[in-house]
């Protein structure tokens, strides 16, 4: 069974906020959207809500699904979805994190995790659509 996960599409001025995966961590290292597992009971917006205040400190109001994939990893399968956020004030990110405010152009660049990497073409393609 696939595990749930959220990730957030926080923008502003043109650039969209990506995190460092803690070297520790699964996938360490690489560079990801914001975000992570779904609890039991938890709707996509608490879920995201909830991994972002415990993560970067901020409060937001989550939107809709931007984008939803599965994604299997040799060690797991995931479901995951992209969520729009709007953050209420500036941000005040803890220091510990490694985080970065990127366009998509530099962000394409970027070593993402593989699920992320398959979330931006998608993004991407919805963009380059409009």
């Amino acid at each position: 069974m696939a595990v749930k996960v959220v990730a957030g599409f926080i923008e502003k001025d043109g650039k969209v906020l990506v995190v460092k995966r803690p070297t520790d961590k699964k996938r360490g290292g690489l560079w990801e959207f914001p975000g992570g597992k779904v609890e039991a009971g938890e709707s996509l917006q608490e879920a995201l809500r909830r991994e972002l205040k415990e993560e970067l400190g901020i409060e937001v109001r989550v939107g809709e699904v931007l984008e939803k994939i599965r994604y299997i990893y040799p060690d797991e399968e995931i479901e995951l979805y992209l969520l729009s956020v709007a953050v209420n004030r500036d941000l005040d990110l803890k220091e510990s994190l490694e985080v970065k405010w990127v366009d998509l152009q530099e962000l394409e660049n970027l070593e993402l995790c593989p699920a992320d990497k398959v979330l931006l073409s998608k993004l991407t393609l919805v963009k380059n659509k409009k």
